[in-house]
């Protein structure tokens, strides 16, 4: 019991990431604006998400292979258990056997009264007809299948059809976000530093970083995706964030 009572007191991700930030931007004299808390907790200081969704090459052609046996199987199902020719043999045999397996799946399905959602759907295809409605999940799995091939397909050509060794896209992302967080409240670019003593990391920004990285576990060193990050600033990422509502306020002559 005092186990859980501990791990209930325990500071979440995004706590962790306000006291990191907060850490960083204390020398520069500014303090972060808490954002607004939601039913799911407080909101973090900035996206900690992945911006791909595997760890390893490997892992993204497994699931690429599943993918695409996926599609070609149930491309080949749908096909054989359906017929644009209302005259050929094979429809003639469909027609044949659709009424045999929908009397099957009716047998089969729940009769009495259903409470777990599994056996409702069931039940449900199998009221309506099951061999048509059986048909049209399929079709349905088949289309969501289809957008996921779509969606691998973009993130093999974003970050794993490379013709050199890919780098780490997490440790990119949140090094960018940070910078752009850091830039934003202190209006100067972050730098990069190493003590020569230690070796490691001397300033605030990238001192942060390393924080950062290590909560999230990300292994990369932190100079290369922190000095990447600083060359994709922009001077917009320079300026303060404007509050559009209060300027509109001031425009209709409600502002201060």
């Amino acid at each position: 019991m005092q186990d859980n009572i501990a791990n209930n007191d325990e500071p979440d991700v995004a706590e962790q990431l306000h006291a990191i930030v907060e850490r960083m931007l204390k020398p520069f004299d500014v303090k972060l604006q808490q954002r607004a808390s939601t039913l799911l907790g407080q909101s973090a200081p900035f996206d900690f998400s992945r911006p791909n969704e595997h760890d390893s090459k490997a892992e993204f052609q497994r699931e690429m292979a599943v993918v695409e046996q996926s599609l070609e199987h149930l491309s080949e199902l749908i096909e054989h258990l359906s017929s644009s020719d209302d005259t050929g043999e094979h429809a003639e045999t469909l027609r044949r056997v659709r009424p045999i397996v929908d009397y099957k799946l009716f047998r089969r399905s729940p009769r009495s009264f259903v409470r777990d959602p599994i056996k409702l759907v069931r039940k449900n295809v199998a009221d309506v007809g099951g061999y048509t409605a059986s048909l049209f999940v399929l079709m349905d799995l088949w289309s969501v299948m289809e957008d996921r091939y779509q969606e691998l397909q973009s993130q093999k050509k974003e970050f794993w059809n490379l013709p050199h060794r890919a780098p780490d896209h997490y440790a990119r992302a949140i090094a960018l976000r940070l910078a752009r967080l850091f830039a934003k409240e202190t209006r100067q670019r972050p730098t990069v530093g190493t003590s020569g003593e230690t070796g490691d990391p001397s300033t605030s920004f990238t001192r942060a970083l390393k924080e950062v990285f290590d909560l999230l576990e990300i292994q990369t060193v932190v100079r290369s995706p922190a000095e990447w990050a600083i060359e994709q600033l922009t001077e917009d990422d320079l300026k303060p964030n404007v509050n559009h509502l209060v300027n509109f306020g001031i425009m209709l002559g409600k502002g201060p």
